[in-house]
This record gives C-alpha cells, structure tokens and sequence, in this order.
C-alpha cells in the first residue's frame, strides 16, 4: 500500500500530458483557420509578405511579442499597433472585436507554436483575463507602451 500513491500519480501523469495535449492540437486547429487574417500581412509562412523592398509585416519567427508574455501578445492582437514609424508597409489592426475568447486563444497558441517558435498554449479562460486586464486601453498600442508592459 505504501507505493499505491505513487503508482496511481504515475498513472494520472501521463494522462495529464495527454490531455494537454489534445488541448493543444484543438487550439492549434482552430488558430490555424484564424491565422488566415493575419497571414495577409505576416504570410502564411510567419515571415512577412513582401510588398517591394520593404514587408508588409514583421516575421513571427523568434518574435518577442509573438512568444514572450501571452498577455501583450493578447493585447497587441485586441488592440492593434500604433503606426509610428515606416519599417512595415502595413499596420497591426485591433482584431479584438472579430475574435472571442476562442478564436483569440486559438491563434495565440498557433503563433506561439509555428515558425519555428515553441511557448506556452493560452486558453480561452487566459485571453478572458488578459481582456479585463487590459480593458481600460483604448486604441492601437505604442512600442514604447509594449516596451514598458515587458518591463514588468
């Protein structure tokens, strides 16, 4: 009896793996299909469409936002990016209010997962948080204010 605990936990572990990781490949199913938005300007590849010499977006590929704190990923996604400067042809559009909670979740653990980039899935009830987090923030978002938003 005294090995039962660990034997019944070293049978609940892996069924725990399991089921993170059917969560995942839900997520990452349905961030796929909501990825066709932003692949107009990232492309379907994560390393920005071409549009001359300059893109039209950043690549996802090792991005900060992209795979750093699933919150300003959240934000930046909710609210879009502030257009200060002429380095991408296009802008961040807010795409908050075209994705729920499900959609918004799914793309995140899409982009976190593909291009190369391997972070943390984000669920539906994190992007409810995020959300209330950020619901006093109106409007696309700076780099300064993203910059100050990792800081913490």
């Amino acid at each position: 009896m005294k090995y039962a605990k660990y034997l019944s936990l070293a049978l609940v572990v892996p069924t725990l793996a399991l089921a993170d990781e059917a969560e995942k490949a839900k997520l990452m199913e349905a961030g796929k299909a909501s990825f066709m938005t932003c692949a107009a300007c990232h492309g379907m590849d994560g390393q920005g469409v071409a549009a001359g010499p300059k893109k039209m977006a950043p690549s996802l590929t090792g991005s900060k936002i992209a795979t750093g704190d699933p919150a300003i990923l959240a934000l930046v996604i909710h609210n879009g990016i502030a257009k200060e400067t002429q380095d991408y042809l296009g802008m961040m559009a807010p795409l908050g209010a075209a994705l729920d909670d499900d959609k918004l979740a799914g793309v995140m653990t899409y982009v976190r997962n593909s291009f190369n980039n391997s972070a943390s899935v984000v669920t539906p009830a994190d992007v409810k948080k995020y959300r209330a987090q950020f619901k006093d923030i109106v409007g696309p978002v700076t780099r300064a204010k993203i910059a100050e938003l990792e800081k913490k």
